[in-house]
């Protein structure tokens, strides 16, 4: 996509900033403008310094994989096999009997405890590779691309510890790769961050024909997607029986867009430079802009089977995780399929 001068802010594609006369930074690509005077790497870069931190990285998400399934009450096995037991909130109408009421007591609403024999889930897992996502407003923020990494990890500890089938979808959205092992968080970091070495072009999305009927999909990315294409993903993994789950990372920049003055927007995705008189006018016409394309990806995200879950960089992963646990427990709940 490329910008539009002018006024037309919902149509121009990110950029960098200047703010003042000459201050400039590098803003992401996509549907908005956004940010503010930032540090940013390219994907070489950016690449080169998670590897070094990787021991750390990895550390940290099994720590937040950790304390999301203390706090989602995740399944917990009560022998071999798929047997196992877990909680999920009471129905209107349930049987008093069904209660847990020392479990429900911990919490604000009533859970039943159920004893299932069920085949594991098979969860493909995306992070979007696009040079947007090497975009950070603060030198005190990760970029978006190591907060993605970090959720894709700390997803897929919690996933293998429940016994599920974890797929990693390459960049290109067609390469599968198995994770699963004493070293599969490993393996899986390192093809993270190996393709971050070649970022993607703009809104190269998964091929749903890569995915397995009654699977799911994890989507970890900057929602900075044309709508039509990102439409055509959900439906097409719909049409395979396949719920698609969005967890939507942004810096807070590019939501408040918090700065003022003549601005120029230098592009992370060969787009032409854009300057601009970031005023309140300005200010005003990008968040409404920011929000309609906000409220176009949660209604798609709905129609695809569940809401969006927007995490920004400063803040806790395990809010997006407990949120996302919720979603993958509901649908493993009611048995997967997904109506196209």
């Amino acid at each position: 996509m490329g910008n539009t001068p002018g006024h037309d802010v919902g149509n121009t594609v990110g950029k960098s900033a200047t703010v003042g006369t000459t201050t400039s930074a590098v803003l992401p690509s996509g549907i908005l403008p956004s940010g503010l005077p930032m540090a940013t790497r390219d994907g070489p870069a950016l690449a080169r310094a998670l590897a070094a931190r990787m021991p750390a990285l990895i550390m940290t998400a099994r720590r937040i994989a950790q304390a999301v399934q203390q706090g989602g009450h995740a399944r917990r096995r009560t022998g071999s096999g798929e047997n196992f037991w877990q909680y999920r909130p009471a129905q209107p109408g349930e049987a008093a009997s069904r209660i847990d009421w020392r479990q429900s007591a911990r919490g604000e609403r009533p859970f039943v405890r159920e004893n299932e024999a069920q085949t594991a889930q098979t969860i493909f897992i995306w992070c979007d590779n696009s040079s947007s996502m090497n975009w950070h407003s603060s030198d005190t923020l990760p970029s978006k691309a190591e907060s993605a990494l970090v959720l894709a990890l700390a997803l897929a500890a919690i996933l293998l510890r429940q016994g599920e089938r974890v797929r990693l979808l390459g960049a290109d959205g067609a390469t599968v790769t198995a994770i699963s092992g004493n070293g599969g968080l490993e393996r899986m970091a390192i093809v993270l961050i190996d393709a971050m070495r070649r970022p993607s072009p703009p809104a190269t999305l998964p091929q749903a024909g890569h995915l397995a009927r009654n699977g799911r999909l994890v989507l970890l990315g900057d929602g900075l997607y044309d709508p039509v294409a990102f439409s055509g993903l959900l439906r097409a993994a719909l049409a395979r029986q396949v719920c698609t789950s969005l967890i939507e990372v942004i810096d807070p920049a590019e939501r408040d867009m918090p700065y003022a003055g003549r601005t120029r927007f230098m592009g992370l995705e060969d787009e032409a430079p854009l300057t601009l008189s970031a005023g309140t006018d300005l200010r005003t016409a990008y968040r409404a802009a920011f929000t309609q394309h906000q409220q176009q990806l949660s209604d798609l995200c709905r129609a695809g089977g569940n809401a969006m879950i927007t995490q920004t960089t400063d803040q806790p992963p395990e809010r997006a995780l407990l949120a996302l646990h919720a979603q993958l427990a509901a649908a493993h709940h009611t048995g997967g399929g997904m109506r196209a």
